[in-house]
């Protein structure tokens, strides 16, 4: 595993403020969970807040993972509006689980239904990111999948692999649920957590990176696309760029030929250091897969923002 790599300096929640590294470091802004329902944000209005404050942190094209199963009209509204400011779609599937009986054919399927319903939009350009390409599943089916996306033109995209990946839609649901009992939050400090767990993570994913190659390459920093996301993610990223950060465009990443997968291993590659040192994937940490992560971030809540798990 890779994190045998990891530099003996750099600790989860240590206060790093960042790498020490001096050469510019390039930065991808990600979503996944996307399309959320309403929650404390009408979700049409957390859409709208989320696009016009990555305007203001001046981040040039994120990167949206779209699962179209469920998809409504409302949905598309919201999908036109990150497609007309200039922000990249994704193929993402239409309804699989890696917790399902793997079916090369029903996965064919879903990314075929997702495809049709992307297509109107000028920001989906046919790239996939289709998980069980990144698991540790059945390697023909992986196989088969490879051969199906390349012969029908798609292209790749791939992610980080952070550790903390979905920790942040944890944050979120600890803060529904105190909007939903209408119990205030400090939403400062919540703001000043939220900041601190996601950029120490990129720190220690950079960290890692480094201590690899001996340069720190582009990354790809995956957030949940939820209120938490709205409101924050200015703050995130002035702290990224202080930290040394150039906020990219998500194609130019995904377009690079050196980490592009189909180069390196077709298809496998999961994260940009995957696919430029051909090293064998990590299993991604799902938003709704805290495991032993809950502890360590609850510890962390308890003695930034107590009241938060109360």
């Amino acid at each position: 595993m890779l994190k045998k790599w990891l530099l003996a300096s750099v600790f989860f929640f240590s206060g790093a403020s960042g790498s020490s590294i001096a050469s510019a470091r390039e930065l991808v802004i990600a979503f996944e969970h996307c399309l959320q329902g309403s929650t404390a944000l009408d979700a049409m209005a957390r859409s709208q807040m989320l696009v016009r404050n990555l305007a203001t942190a001046a981040v040039p094209q994120a990167m949206f993972l779209i699962k179209t199963k469920g998809v409504d009209q409302k949905d598309k509204a919201r999908l036109a509006l990150y497609s007309d400011k200039g922000h990249l779609l994704v193929n993402a599937g239409h309804g699989h689980s890696l917790v399902t009986r793997s079916d090369l054919y029903a996965y064919e399927i879903g990314i075929l239904k997702a495809n049709r319903i992307l297509q109107p939009y000028a920001g989906y350009k046919q790239h996939v990111y289709f998980s069980y390409l990144h698991e540790f599943g059945d390697a023909n089916i992986q196989r088969g999948l490879a051969d199906f996306l390349q012969e029908r033109g798609y292209r790749p995209a791939f992610t980080g692999e952070n550790s903390m990946r979905g920790v942040d839609q944890y944050l979120d649901q600890l803060y529904q649920q105190k909007s939903r009992g209408k119990r205030p939050v400090n939403m400062a400090l919540l703001e000043s957590t939220y900041v601190d767990l996601i950029a120490q993570s990129l720190a220690q994913e950079d960290a890692k990176a480094f201590n690899l190659l001996g340069y720190s390459p582009r990354q790809v920093l995956v957030l949940q696309e939820n209120d938490l996301a709205a409101y924050f993610i200015v703050a995130l990223v002035d702290r990224l760029v202080e930290q040394g950060w150039k906020m990219i465009a998500a194609e130019t990443a995904l377009d690079d030929p050196i980490a592009n997968p189909i180069a390196a291993n077709r298809w496998g590659g999961n994260g940009y250091l995957n696919a430029i040192t051909r090293l064998p994937d990590e299993l991604v940490a799902y938003p709704r897969v805290l495991g032993a992560r809950k502890t360590r971030v609850d510890s962390f809540l308890q003695a930034r923002i107590p009241g938060l798990l109360e």
